[in-house]
């Protein structure tokens, strides 16, 4: 074993002891984020932007493309509006569609910008721009936000992943390492239960023990802070697997009452579970409801549905937070790809439309009550036009990053910035 531990390099010693530890753990896939401990230390390049404005971000993405008409961008003229009408808020002046009734009551901790726009009306690029601010582009995978905070700012929490995605796979960590990845949740009712070891805490006990003296073998010969680095990752596994690290990601742990108040739905107990782990001290979470907005062949029959659901559970997450004292500096975003046509199908249904189209913030760092940009009667030409790397520059400063700071990309010729560099609507921000 000797042998073997002076002939590997860093590199070989990290990949060899990462295996050996999920062989000796008895699990069937270890986090990349666990993987830090092995080596990643500090943040390359970590640097403070602003003073944040907020710690944590729950991102709402309403994938297939929101209607904009349908909810935060209401317009009068019957051959738009469909089948929902403008309502006044609790903000004075500003309007929602009638579909979000809950939401209309907490206005003012919500802003509205009606003037997004996207570049393409592909439902994947789209998809890809407004989860990483950038264009897709071939041979090149970009982080998401929440891997650029771990890179700027550090892990958020000793054992807990800093980010982790809620029903939409896995996004992975683009071109930053492999331990800046979020950790992927499928079902927000079994939490990690399926990365949980298979074997019992009398067992587990004797190969953690066993791969601590194995461990030790390496910081004996390379008694340097990386190899000092292989035990604390031994702890950290532990503790992650324990009911310690385990707990958050159990919403049974809550009152029935409480997860009634979210909605029964995979999206209800996703936010549900989002609170849970930013009030523990994951950062960033991202939560995607089951069932799609896209809404082009006649699929404006299921917008009641859809719209009920975002009302009621997304009203539920802001009051929960603010009860709990965790709203001022928990950002909560909702995004989708882009919006639809304002003209109605004959079919009930409406078109791709990037040209204008509404994203909704509320909570930390944020001055509610507000609508930025608007579009015309029509729904379109949006004024001033802003870009998903805008929306991005925002929820980036606000977590006190620094979207000028450049990034270079092994084996890239240009640096990249947070979220593509764009500018942080400052209106936006208190």
């Amino acid at each position: 074993m000797h042998d073997i531990a002076r002939q590997l390099d860093d590199s070989s010693r990290r990949s060899f002891l990462a295996h050996a530890a999920k062989s000796a753990l008895g699990v069937t896939l270890l986090p990349n984020f666990l993987q830090t401990a092995l080596g990643a230390g500090k943040p390359a390049g970590a640097v403070m932007g602003r003073k944040a404005l907020c710690d944590n971000v729950i991102f709402l993405y309403m994938r297939g493309g929101m209607s904009q008409v349908d909810t935060f961008d209401p317009k009068t003229d019957p051959e738009i509006k469909g089948s929902t009408e403008p309502m006044n808020t609790a903000a004075d002046g500003l309007q929602f569609a009638d579909t979000l009734p809950k939401l209309g009551e907490l206005a003012n901790d919500i802003a509205v910008i009606r003037s997004m726009t996207q570049r393409t009306g592909s439902h994947s690029q789209a998809t890809y721009a407004m989860h990483t601010g950038y264009k897709e582009r071939p041979g090149m995978t970009h982080p998401q936000l929440g891997s650029w905070a771990q890179h700027f700012l550090g892990k958020s929490h000793e054992v807990l992943p800093s980010s982790v995605v809620i029903s939409g796979g896995n996004p992975g960590p683009g071109f930053l390492p492999p331990e800046f990845s979020p950790l992927p949740i499928g079902d927000p009712q079994k939490g990690i239960k399926d990365l949980l070891p298979k074997i019992d805490q009398k067992r587990m006990d004797k190969r953690v023990k066993l791969s601590r003296q194995f461990a030790s073998t390496f910081q004996y010969y390379f008694p340097h802070d990386e190899v000092k680095a292989y035990s604390d990752f031994y702890d950290q596994t532990v503790k992650f697997f324990s009911g310690e690290a385990a707990e958050p990601f159990d919403i049974s742990k809550e009152p029935g009452s409480v997860r009634g108040r979210y909605g029964n739905s995979p999206f209800g107990q996703g936010c549900l579970l989002a609170r849970r782990l930013v009030e523990r001290g994951v950062r960033y979470v991202e939560v995607k409801p089951r069932r799609s907005w896209d809404s082009m062949h006649g699929g404006a029959g299921q917008l009641p549905a859809l719209a009920s659901e975002l009302d009621g559970t997304m009203s539920t997450l802001l009051a929960d937070l603010s009860e709990r004292g965790m709203l001022e500096r928990t950002m909560v975003v909702v995004a989708t790809e882009f919006g639809r046509t304002s003209k109605v199908k004959a079919n009930g249904g409406r078109d791709h439309h990037p040209n204008g189209f509404s994203c909704a913030l509320a909570g930390g760092g944020i001055k509610g009550g507000q609508a930025i940009g608007i579009t015309d009667s029509k729904g379109r030409n949006p004024d001033p036009a802003y870009l998903p790397k805008d929306l991005h520059a925002t929820i980036a400063t606000a977590l006190g990053m620094d979207v000028e700071k450049r990034y270079h990309p092994k084996g890239a010729g240009r640096p990249s910035f947070v979220g593509g560099r764009g500018k942080p609507i400052d209106a936006l921000l208190g």
